[in-house]
């Protein structure tokens, strides 16, 4: 069976593709951080290892792999979730308050995925991360557009395209919006590590 990675970066949707895999029937993989050290070491072996057990994924670290996963099963689909970079910052910053203040361990393990100094970090270089991401992504699956679909369910929300990529029928449960955020009053950012300030 065809793999299918959902790539897109965190917050843009990816618990809503992950319910779509599932419900659609495939043996779906979501995000696991104790793989996303074997990335910080360079050791990818458990990363190849589950892929090849499972059919579809999302989350983390399977984002930040696609070149390598796309070389390692070279008929492999993609699927970029996307959303506009002031709802997708809006939506990160949510979810920090939500979190509170992360521990060593969870910074280590966004400074591997991010490649930026967590918590030290700005609006204006996750936002440019975030963005690198999704131009790295269409740049690469340039010429391959059977490859790669790329959706932001907020503009377009259904089943249709996405079966229609993964060759599926049109199930009769309706379409999953999950993990959807709430707003939270602006000055609680404040209280959230240092990072994540404008500029």
């Amino acid at each position: 069976m065809t793999k299918i990675f959902g790539i897109g970066w965190a917050k843009t949707g990816t618990t809503t593709l992950g319910e779509c895999f599932k419900i659609l029937g495939f043996n779906h993989q979501s995000k696991d951080f104790e793989l996303v050290k074997d990335v910080g070491k360079g050791h990818l072996s458990r990363i190849m290892a589950l892929a090849e057990k499972k059919d579809t994924f999302e989350d983390w670290p399977w984002i930040i792999l696609y070149k390598e996963l796309d070389n390692a099963f070279p008929d492999s689909r993609f699927v970029l979730t996307k959303r506009k970079p002031e709802k997708w910052i809006r939506s990160y910053k949510n979810m920090l308050v939500r979190q509170g203040d992360a521990s060593e361990e969870l910074n280590e393990i966004r400074r591997i995925l991010y490649g930026l100094p967590f918590p030290h970090v700005s609006e204006s270089q996750l936002i440019e991360r975030y963005v690198k991401h999704n131009t790295e992504v269409e740049s690469y699956f340039r010429d391959r557009s059977k490859d790669l679909l790329i959706v932001d369910w907020e503009e377009v929300s259904g089943w249709k395209a996405l079966c229609e990529f993964v060759e599926k029928d049109i199930p009769s449960e309706p379409f999953p919006h999950a993990n959807k955020g709430k707003d939270k009053a602006k000055s609680t950012y404040s209280k959230i590590i240092n990072g994540i300030k404008k500029g």
